[in-house]
């Protein structure tokens, strides 16, 4: 009895391990194929269709005209890969020379407004970012005038008083100077600092006796003076003589004020023509 129980038993496990063989063959079939199998499978697929193909027509694979037409497609293709080399050392080209005139127009700058870039911060901003900040309005201003009008200094003195902010203990010296002050003697000959048009005479305000000259964007005014030899509407030449310094008006002595307008911005009149220092 017990000799059949156990040959039952075997049966029994042997119909599970059959049962299971056939599930997990069930599994492997219902699986989808990996990427690299479907790959395999593709690039089988083409070799055999390239093989098939080159034995159908292998006399004509041999023949001049087909090595003709590989050689022209390994020429176009050698063509476009120097093309696209050409192309890119073109552009590294072009931004090196980008470049160079980058460091050229702040060469300029530093030229022609007498800063360099280690004492400015928006110049040493420019020399180390390529331009990539704009420069001060004031700056841009000078560069303008510089470039496009001849200015000379209108009287030969000592400069008494700067551009900008400056202290003051008197009540008829204001704290926010607009031009420069230079002390000469009383009498002393005004020359026209540039070409230009009369556009304003008159002896009236703190300024006193007072010229103001315009040429296209850039307006010169030179005030306190003793004496006005040029009217309104006149049309006057750079050096020709338009009055004389006094100390009319809101002055502490005999001295020129000189004012630059460009845009009707003020311009600090020392970042054009130089002046003696007191």
């Amino acid at each position: 009895m017990e000799r059949a129980i156990a040959e039952m038993e075997k049966i029994r496990r042997a119909e599970e391990i059959y049962s299971r063989r056939k599930n997990l063959d069930e599994e492997k079939k219902n699986q989808p194929k990996s990427i690299y199998k479907v790959l395999f499978e593709v690039l089988f697929l083409i070799n055999v269709v390239v093989i098939i193909v080159a034995v159908q027509n292998q006399k004509y694979i041999f023949t001049e005209d087909f090595i003709k037409k590989v050689n022209s497609y390994n020429i176009n293709v050698k063509n476009k890969v120097e093309e696209i080399f050409t192309n890119t050392t073109k552009k590294d080209s072009s931004k090196n020379n980008s470049s160079n005139q980058q460091k050229e127009k702040i060469n300029a700058v530093e030229e022609n407004t007498g800063v360099s870039g280690e004492s400015n911060n928006v110049t040493s901003a420019l020399v180390e970012n390529e331009i990539t900040q704009t420069l001060s309005q004031e700056e841009q201003d000078i560069l303008e005038i510089k470039k496009n009008y001849s200015v000379i200094l209108p009287v030969k003195g000592v400069k008494t008083s700067g551009f900008g902010e400056r202290e003051s203990t008197n009540s008829k010296v204001t704290k926010n100077h607009t031009g420069i002050d230079i002390a000469t003697t009383q009498g002393t000959s005004i020359k026209s600092a540039t070409d230009g048009k009369v556009i304003q005479v008159s002896s009236s305000g703190d300024y006193g006796k007072h010229i103001r000259v315009q040429i296209n964007d850039l307006v010169v005014l030179y005030a306190h003076c003793s004496k006005i030899s040029v009217k309104e509407g006149q049309e006057i030449k750079q050096g020709e003589e338009i009055g004389a310094v006094g100390s009319t008006g809101n002055s502490t002595g005999p001295h020129l004020h000189f004012e630059l307008k460009f845009h009707d911005r003020l311009v600090n009149p020392e970042k054009i023509v130089e002046v003696l220092e007191f």
